[in-house]
């Protein structure tokens, strides 16, 4: 009996110092769905940007170094549970969508002027889009949030920021 005791006991320190840590590393992974689809709005801005685009008619001029208008975020709400993302926007004249439900709502910047994709953009300009994410993976209305900023360098390619902008990325 005194033996049971002392496997009870033992189970629940480990119990104890455990769930905490369980808890932390499951915040923690939610973070990379935001990090994860960043990098992919820009591959997709990148792509974009450097693709050759045509009015329309026989006369058509052909342009590149295009950017896509701002797009509001989706889902606007974020909470601490999935929702699903709807591509609007911006989003839909790059291509990009998320096939799954999301704990972070997404958003993109831009200088492009509304409801509008804008061509011929010069090169060497410091910010063009600016791609964003906010959650609330805890639940206690304090905001994750994640950012990078792109502009493009002289060879008109669009570069981004060095790293992520994080604040709160476990609350």
């Amino acid at each position: 009996m005194m033996e049971l005791m002392v496997v009870v006991a033992i189970v629940g320190v480990l119990a104890a110092l455990g769930l905490p840590a369980f808890t932390g590393y499951l915040r923690q992974s939610k973070t990379a769905e935001a990090v994860a689809n960043i990098q992919n709005i820009f591959k997709s801005a990148s792509s974009f940007y450097v693709q050759e685009h045509a009015l329309q008619g026989l006369t058509g001029d052909v342009s590149t170094h295009c950017i896509v208008q701002s797009s509001t975020q989706s889902p606007l709400n974020p909470i601490n549970k999935k929702q699903k993302f709807s591509a609007a926007e911006g989003f839909q004249t790059l291509g990009f969508s998320i096939g799954d439900y999301v704990y972070y709502g997404y958003g993109i910047t831009s200088i492009a002027p509304a409801n509008t994709t804008l061509c011929a953009v010069s090169n060497n300009t410091a910010t063009l889009y600016t791609f964003y994410a906010h959650g609330d993976i805890d639940g206690d209305s304090l905001q994750s949030t994640f950012m990078i900023s792109t502009g493009s360098d002289d060879e008109g390619q669009l570069y981004h920021s060095r790293g992520l902008y994080v604040q709160y990325p476990i609350e």
